[in-house]
């Protein structure tokens, strides 16, 4: 499973959690959000990846939620599950396992078009 996928799993939870505890529909959150009801199905879609900031933001804010984004390094029993991924995998699997063994050894590397001050 894909870090994005994970974090979109995790979020669409905790905002189906937070509805059910204020009693919100989808029309009413909608409402709330300033936004569409197919917005937030979107939203609360667990698989669906393609949701913004901008969204995720809205969400959190009207349901009171504090969203934090991390990252970090994994730890060398990671690398290691996920060298053991990597081993056995198809060829489809390969590529994306092999960025996510290279991030997670070395973290994700700056863009140079997205980098700044980049000059020492």
């Amino acid at each position: 499973m894909s870090v994005a996928l994970k974090m979109k799993r995790s979020l669409a939870s905790a905002i189906r959690e937070r509805m059910a505890a204020e009693n919100l529909n989808i029309t009413t959150f909608a409402r709330k959000t300033k936004t569409g009801r197919n917005s937030i199905r979107r939203i609360l879609n667990s698989n669906n990846t393609s949701i913004t900031l901008n969204s995720i933001g809205k969400a959190a804010e009207a349901l009171d939620l504090d969203f934090t984004l991390s990252a970090k390094v994994l730890t060398p029993d990671q690398l290691g599950e996920l060298a053991d991924r990597l081993d056995s995998a198809d060829v489809r699997e390969k590529a994306t396992l092999e960025e996510e063994f290279v991030a997670g050894f070395y973290g994700k590397p700056l863009k140079r078009a997205n980098a700044k001050n980049t000059k020492v």
